[in-house]
């Protein structure tokens, strides 16, 4: 378990994951004591001690707290040792936790990313390290989908039989993001720990769960992560288990802490579009019209959540095919407010809109009113009246919480529904969309002495 840095004196580390062993070993080497001086503080036999530091043998309450005051650690290791010990004491009634949501009935496509994730899996049966998939995209594409059917497709074959833990982690919209601190506490709790045993220190609840988990086949499924900050206390350490993690984000850093393998989900192709719609209206509403479904799975983007809602909009009116609901969205702006109870395609796309900074957001909507879906980065540049290092910049943010994607060193392409909502609220911005009429007058879409991007109206 890891003390707390503040206590013991440790400079902050890279994000491994480390166990009670582990993390007594490094302290007490940062103590400058050997094997055998902490056994001699601590009163206790050094074969005792090597075992407790490698992993063999499970820590006491008593032997904890020999070395807090062998180490000058204050109650850093007792705290951990009372949290563990409770949590591996038999409960009445305690189960396996068995968190997943329930799989998706009408999920369509996705074998490429589900033989990855395999892939993943049977690599990490030969490795000492923790397996850890991110999957990203835009929203709406379907990554908590992928990441609970690709789950349960693994429960289901024999994998992680001591439990599966799924966390909302409520990013990334600015202010909601659930704390590492707090997330933690809600998995001890889950795992048999007592609220009166779960140290306070963040350190130490993460190191407590790392412990608590060493030796078992756990997975973990990290929805919605923020950034990779939010991930880094939460990596179990033991090679058993599994950390799927989706975000909208690519989370840079964390494949260099845990050399996470990423998956970046695109749009379906036609045919699952088409057969996704076709799997919630069911056969004789497709087959009434199955041209109208084309078309409606064209205007949907092919992004899974607007076919979701298009199929259950069908459904939920009782209407014949699906030819009303594809006239109806013909109009671009229509798309955007396809909903389903509380559930709209315009407010998915509103959570990354308002996690992005000022500069960003106005050049987000700058990019919508473009003539052209093609993105080029010189373009953007002149258009925008900055730099082309600061407009390259701005486009690599977009492209990094995927509301573009670049297609070459100097392109990239904006989803036509993102395109859509981009263009939606530059509208609402009279001097801005004044400046951008001007740029469809011209040929290349590009004008001189356009007014910097700081002019336009916030």
């Amino acid at each position: 378990m890891r003390a707390s840095r503040q206590e013991t004196g440790c400079p902050p580390s890279a994000g491994e994951p480390a166990s009670f062993g582990q993390l007594l070993r490094s302290l007490r080497q940062r103590r400058g004591l050997s094997l055998a001086q902490l056994a001699t503080r601590a009163h206790f036999n050094r074969g005792h001690v090597s075992k407790i530091e490698n992993g063999k043998r499970p820590p006491s309450v008593s032997f904890a707290k020999a070395c807090d005051r062998a180490l000058d650690a204050g109650t850093t290791f007792a705290d951990i040792a009372l949290a563990l010990e409770s949590a591996s004491r038999p409960q009445r009634g305690w189960v396996r936790p068995g968190q997943l949501p329930s799989a998706k009935r009408n999920f369509v496509g996705r074998q490429e990313e589900m033989r990855h994730l395999d892939g993943l899996l049977r690599g990490a049966e030969q490795a000492l390290a923790v397996p850890v998939a991110v999957i990203s995209g835009l929203p709406g594409v379907g990554k908590t989908a992928v990441a609970v059917q690709w789950a349960h497709h693994a429960v289901n074959n024999g994998h992680f039989r001591d439990g599966q833990l799924f966390v909302n982690l409520q990013g990334p919209g600015p202010g909601t993001a659930a704390t590492p601190s707090d997330v933690l506490a809600d998995l001890l709790r889950t795992l048999g720990v007592p609220a009166d045993r779960i140290p306070a220190d963040l350190d130490q609840r993460a190191a407590t769960f790392r412990s608590y988990l060493h030796g078992r086949e756990m997975l973990l499924v990290l929805d919605n992560a923020a950034d990779a900050q939010q991930i880094y206390p939460l990596l179990p350490g033991s090679p058993g288990c599994a950390v799927v993690v989706t975000s909208r984000s690519r989370l840079p850093g964390l494949m260099s802490v845990a050399e996470a393998a990423t998956l970046r989900l695109t749009e379906l192709c036609q045919p699952e579009a088409a057969l996704l719609i076709r799997a919630i209206i069911g056969d004789p509403r497709a087959d009434a019209d199955p041209a109208a479904v084309d078309v409606l799975a064209e205007r949907c983007g092919r992004l899974p959540l607007a076919l979701v809602l298009a199929g259950e909009h069908i459904v939920s009116r009782q209407q014949r095919s699906a030819d009303a609901l594809a006239r109806e969205l013909k109009p671009e702006r229509a798309r955007l407010n396809l909903a389903e109870g509380d559930v709209v395609l315009r407010d998915a796309f509103a959570t990354s809109y308002r996690a992005l900074d000022e500069q960003s957001a106005r050049l987000f909507r700058l990019l919508g009113l473009l003539p052209s879906r093609l993105i080029d980065a010189d373009a953007t540049a002149a258009t925008a009246g900055v730099s082309q290092d600061e407009a390259s910049r701005m486009l690599r943010g977009l492209d990094s919480v995927h509301l573009i994607h670049r297609q070459d060193e100097r392109h990239y392409l904006m989803h036509q529904l993102l395109r859509t909502y981009a263009a939606d609220l530059a509208r609402q911005m009279d001097q801005e969309a004044g400046h951008i009429q001007a740029l469809r007058s011209t040929p290349d879409g590009v004008t001189t002495g356009s007014a910097p991007l700081s002019s336009l109206v916030a």
